[in-house]
């Protein structure tokens, strides 16, 4: 467990991100909807394609298709490697945030970043795009939760707006240092000021439902069960 960031003040990568240790997407969700909190839950087009389930802390970058009329240096040609400054600088455990607003028409992820990622202890990349190197994931330790995969570059076609900045990826708001939790079920984000709430309701809810299985398997109805044990 790390100590306090004082420089951000915050818990460091990972006194509040052990908290979800064990918790999957669908409990964190039934937390955060018993808890009257936005929907934090990413399209489903963004899902699992490589490597075990997370959960960590946000790093993000703002990607879109270039207008007709303009390319990265109307951008900001400072940002033309974004993505790649972000994975230089990637702290153990992030989780790279690459927001495309849903083009999936090229990879915006490859063996090269997911190298460098693992490499500086990243978990894991999010994107509402595609990646390509699928098949090299599992040796570079680094898993992918994307929309599809594609072994076209887009070249010119995308452009970098922004990093470490809040982005939206798969429809919901990620700021930096959220805590994204992803996993067979899809990805759900939960925002850093509410995530000890989140998690403690979690844990809570997690604990009735390991003992509601237990009662059925035990012999008990699905309909005494949920009866005795289930809360929202």
């Amino acid at each position: 467990m790390t100590a306090t960031d004082p420089a951000s003040g915050r818990d460091g990568e990972d006194a509040l991100v052990e908290r979800f240790a064990g918790l999957g997407a669908a409990i964190v969700f039934d937390a955060m909807h018993a808890m009257g909190l936005p929907n934090g839950v990413m399209d489903t087009r963004v899902r699992h394609l490589s490597g075990a389930p997370v959960a960590g802390r946000a790093r993000t970058v703002n990607r879109s298709t270039a207008a007709a009329n303009a390319r990265q240096p109307a951008f900001g040609p400072d940002l033309a490697m974004g993505t790649q400054q972000v994975i230089d600088s990637a702290q153990p455990g992030e989780i790279l945030v690459i927001a495309l607003g849903g083009d999936a028409s090229g990879a915006t992820w490859g063996a090269n970043m997911a190298t460098r990622a693992a490499a500086r202890g990243a978990q894991a990349v999010v994107t509402d795009g595609a990646v390509r190197d699928i098949a090299d994931m599992p040796a570079i330790g680094i898993a992918v939760y994307a929309q599809g995969t594609s072994p076209r570059v887009n070249f010119q076609h995308i452009v970098t707006l922004a990093i470490d900045q809040p982005v939206v990826c798969g429809g919901v708001l990620v700021a930096p240092g959220d805590i994204v939790i992803a996993d067979h079920d899809g990805v759900i984000v939960v925002p850093a000021a509410q995530a000890r709430e989140v998690a403690q309701r979690a844990r809570a809810m997690h604990e009735t439902e390991e003992r509601m299985q237990a009662a059925i398997r035990d012999g008990a109805g699905l309909v005494e069960a949920i009866r005795q044990y289930k809360i929202r």
